[in-house]
């Protein structure tokens, strides 16, 4: 029989082919419709939503406990003290609505409710659907804050909310709050925290890097003092114009009102223009005098503010942080600053007692 070398050889050469496709042949596990991964993707968005939302509350109360601490004679801006009511909503929309199970498709939902407010004490809940204050009702967040800005402190509230389909009523009382600032996370991984004069804004890269209350404590003291002392105000003028820009267009947030306090930041836009903003060196050292003295006043460990300030030098890489440190005293001065200002808040503090 005669054999066809031909043959043999291309058999051969497709045998080693379809061993070589096999061996590189992806095993990926049984497959995922489009609609489920639609549905995981929604759920991942509401699971985000929350951690967010936990982040501010969280920060919101930080800064609560330290705008308490700060005295008429430590702030060059001074208005006098300013209604209080505690509570910051959100305008409904789907992912709140999965989040808080709520049935309404249009409204104003609590989100943050301050610890020790007025809301806070007589059992106001985040996830509650705000019907009306003083039988006006409030069809979304723009009307809230609209009526808000006419509170008084001491004013009687009669507040109508919706949980769990059962209506509740709720009376209180404004307080009185020393400084009320409103604040916003900004959804950048940069480690920073900056203020325009009238608010806070905070990077979510900075709460992932602090470690604790303390350390959140310090930046936003920091900040408040640059508000308080009117530091903005002594900018130069592009600088500051630059920072009112990229607010107005690359950030959609909530107005702002004395009664609820607050700016709730939907959307990051370009917001890093607003952390170029500089001040002078002894602007810096004023801001990081008066912070350790917030941090202290409110009840916050000061020691971390030192300790925070060294482990930000030694962790954050140069390029990170490259329009901080150009703004700012050295670390190592700010460092032995803040130290020298703790040890003269605490010999003060004995002398008082």
């Amino acid at each position: 029989m005669m054999i066809n070398k031909k043959s043999i050889l291309f058999s051969i050469l497709i045998s080693i082919f379809l061993l070589i496709l096999n061996g590189c042949a992806t095993i990926t596990g049984p497959s995922v419709s489009e609609e489920e991964i639609i549905k995981a993707t929604e759920e991942l968005k509401v699971k985000a939503l929350a951690f967010q939302i936990k982040q501010l509350q969280r920060l919101h109360n930080i800064a609560n406990r330290l705008s308490f601490a700060i005295t008429k004679e430590d702030t060059h801006t001074y208005k006098g003290p300013q209604p209080f009511l505690g509570m910051v909503c959100f305008n409904i929309d789907s992912q709140l609505k999965k989040l808080y199970k709520i049935e309404n498709n249009k409204g104003v939902v609590v989100i943050i409710v301050k610890e020790n407010s007025p809301a806070y004490k007589v059992g106001i809940m985040p996830g509650d659907v705000l019907i009306s204050i003083n039988d006006r009702k409030i069809p979304d967040t723009y009307t809230f804050n609209r009526l808000a800005s006419n509170f008084k402190i001491g004013d009687l509230l009669k507040i109508k909310i919706l949980r769990n389909n059962t209506h509740l009523d709720f009376d209180l009382k404004l307080d009185e709050i020393p400084i009320n600032v409103p604040l916003a996370v900004v959804d950048i991984q940069e480690v920073n925290a900056a203020t325009d004069g009238k608010s806070i804004f905070v990077t979510y890269g900075l709460l992932n890097f602090a470690k604790s209350d303390d350390e959140i404590a310090a930046v936003i003291a920091h900040e408040l003092a640059h508000l308080v002392r009117g530091h903005v105000s002594k900018m130069q003028g592009s600088q500051l114009i630059g920072a009112i820009a990229a607010i107005v267009l690359g950030i959609v947030v909530e107005s702002s009102s004395p009664g609820s306090g607050e700016i709730v930041m939907k959307g990051a836009g370009q917001i890093s223009e607003i952390f170029t903003a500089q001040y002078s060196r002894d602007l810096e050292r004023e801001a990081d005098y008066f912070g350790t003295k917030f941090v202290y006043q409110a009840g916050y460990d000061p020691e971390v503010y030192a300790n925070f300030l060294e482990r930000f030098a030694i962790e954050i890489p140069q390029s990170m942080i490259s329009n901080y440190l150009s703004t700012h005293p050295t670390s190592p001065e700010r460092i032995l600053r803040v130290k020298k200002a703790i040890e003269e808040l605490k010999s003060s503090s004995q002398v008082l007692n």
